[in-house]
């Protein structure tokens, strides 16, 4: 079975799955279909093209496999898609996580805001878990930025979605390390149930109850014992804390923006209108996009593993919901690039109007050469607003 599965990624056979029906203990309802496929049955696209699972097979030259054992019980009784699933929601994460620094040091630049709050001695008197880490991240990211140089019209604290960011970074950045912790785990090690282990360790080998389940004949050595192996709630409970951190990250880069746009904090024209109409509503409406995808991550982050209807005789009473949990957190990170990107566009807007309006703040340094390298989120300055 091992070689099919082989065979499956090195001659491009995709059996075709569907993306829901797996209340996520095991994901019986869509792992079935790989299976299906590799018996010669269902459909799976080859070289773009969607065929029957048979002759999927036949255009790569693939036996069909013939069960024996327990395999088709391991084909389908397996966590698999949904972990796949969250695998691809922490790489959208990572993503997400990895333009935070830089997107928040551009905008507190554009503010002539305060690093106090990352400071090496403000972190050391409230040292918790990661935060360290990513407050030194972020004095890296702002090295050489006019930010360093004191200045007396430098406001004492910035609002809290400034000052808070740190926060924010630093947790999420602890929810995607602890996931990825769980998912090595998960891969790494076996979800089977009934479990075949081998030379399985003899604990409690004394108890008639334990010592059933083991098996010594013809050369193999071990246990098949009934295990609840299959239960992937801890990704789960560790996917939607990452649903949370990124709702807290969304609201950050939201009001951040938002204090952009008013001429209290920004010095600047409200809504960073233009020169030739600084009374207009420029990027006014612009907020209104923000606080939609502010609020669609905020519903994304309410959690959903405990949602679980007993089925199967009453047998499966409890769920996870994985796939669910990961859909939600990958479409949460990508909401919070969506937000970055916006928050970007009016910080490059932000940087023209100081070029029209005022000489007083300096050109940016290090992190706007940094930006300019970063590739996923393109901007071309708005003019004549």
């Amino acid at each position: 079975m091992a070689e099919l599965c082989q065979a499956f990624l090195n001659k491009g056979i995709t059996p075709m799955i569907p993306s829901r029906g797996s209340i996520g203990d095991a994901d019986i309802t869509l792992a079935s279909h790989v299976g299906a496929v590799m018996v010669g049955e269902w459909r799976a696209e080859v070289d773009g093209k969607v065929v029957e699972g048979a002759e999927a097979l036949r255009m790569k030259d693939v036996k069909p496999h013939v069960p024996e054992g327990k395999d088709g019980l391991g084909i389908l009784s397996t966590n698999s898609v949904g972990v796949a699933m969250t695998m691809d929601a922490v790489r959208t994460m990572e993503r997400a996580v990895g333009l935070a620094p830089l997107v928040f040091g551009l905008t507190l630049e554009g503010m002539n805001g305060n690093v106090a709050p990352f400071l090496a001695q403000t972190v050391k008197s409230h040292p918790l878990p990661g935060l360290t880490e990513a407050a030194a991240d972020m004095r890296n990211t702002l090295a050489g930025s006019y930010l360093w140089e004191a200045d007396k019209t430098r406001a004492l604290q910035d609002p809290l979605s400034f000052r808070t960011t740190i926060y924010t970074i630093s947790e999420a950045r602890r929810a995607l390390s602890d996931l990825n912790a769980l998912i090595d785990v998960q891969i790494n090690s076996s979800d089977d149930n009934p479990g075949v282990i081998l030379n399985a360790s003899e604990e409690d080998f004394d108890k008639s109850q334990v010592k059933q389940y083991f098996v010594n004949a013809e050369g193999v050595k071990g246990a098949i014992i009934p295990s609840a192996n299959f239960e992937p709630l801890p990704i789960a409970i560790a996917a939607q804390r990452a649903s949370i951190a990124l709702a807290h990250v969304s609201h950050n880069s939201l009001h951040r923006t938002m204090r952009l746009d008013e001429d209290r904090f920004s010095g600047l024209s409200r809504f960073l209108a233009g020169p030739n109409n600084p009374n207009g509503h420029a990027f006014g409406a612009t907020e209104d996009a923000m606080v939609s995808i502010y609020a669609e991550n905020v519903a994304l982050a309410n959690p959903v593993s405990m949602h679980g209807t007993p089925v199967e005789g009453n047998i499966e009473d409890s769920a996870s919901n994985l796939p669910r949990v990961a859909e939600r957190l990958n479409r949460a990170a990508k909401n919070v690039i969506d937000l970055y990107s916006m928050e970007m566009l009016f910080r490059k807007s932000y940087s023209k109007l100081l070029d029209v309006f005022s000489d007083f703040f300096p050109h940016f340094t290090r992190v706007r050469a940094a930006f300019s390298k970063v590739g996923c989120i393109q901007l071309k300055p708005l003019e004549g607003q």
